[in-house]
């Protein structure tokens, strides 16, 4: 039986809309948003650039601390993320790659990540959109900012091959609408027993 669902996907690939809109249907599962930017307010208060080893570094210890901290305060019961522990993870290990750095992450966070891979989703939900209806999606939402959306794209290319080796279902949406998206998930939902 699954309990805790993750839903991932690249940035403007509409996780937060589908999680809010699912909010409303579903009654007896806890859904957990996403929200870097008390991080990333430490960030810029401690002066760190992500672009060096150090910064970088310290960077992630200050987001793997607080992925870690929401999964041990999640309450019992069904749990629905808007980005889970995996992300934390995946950026991690990726962001030195796609900017050309040679920095051994796996020693250099060894104990961080160690502890992050205890705090594993039981199943994931890919919503997998193109570059193209990312930067349609991006254009249209005046709601927020997404200034990390460049770097992001940049991870894109690795991201659903990384999420397919967690128990993950993939679903196209770059076709459907957030109304199709909300129809398909409950039904997906349904089927997994989750609701």
């Amino acid at each position: 039986m699954y309990r805790i669902l993750s839903i991932q996907g690249g940035m403007a690939g509409g996780k937060t809309t589908l999680t809010k809109k699912l909010e409303k249907h579903i009654n007896d599962v806890y859904f957990t948003y996403e929200n870097p930017y008390p991080i990333v307010e430490k960030r810029k208060n401690k002066n760190l650039n992500i672009y060096t080893k150090e910064g970088f570094i310290e960077n992630q210890r200050l987001f793997i601390e607080a992925e870690i901290n929401r999964f041990y305060h999640l309450p019992a019961g069904k749990v629905i993320f808007d980005r889970g522990p995996e992300d934390i993870e995946f950026y991690t290990l990726h962001f030195p790659i796609t900017n050309g750095f040679d920095w051994d992450i796996e020693h250099l966070l060894k104990d961080e990540l160690k502890e992050i891979r205890r705090c594993r989703s039981d199943i994931v939900l890919y919503l997998d959109a193109s570059e193209e209806t990312l930067y349609q999606r991006k254009k249209k939402d005046s709601n927020r900012k997404r200034s990390s959306f460049d770097q992001n794209l940049k991870l894109f290319k690795y991201e659903k091959e990384w999420f397919k080796q967690f128990n993950a279902k993939v679903v196209d949406v770059n076709n459907k609408t957030p109304q199709q998206l909300e129809e398909w998930t409950l039904e997906f939902l349904k089927d997994i027993h989750f609701i």
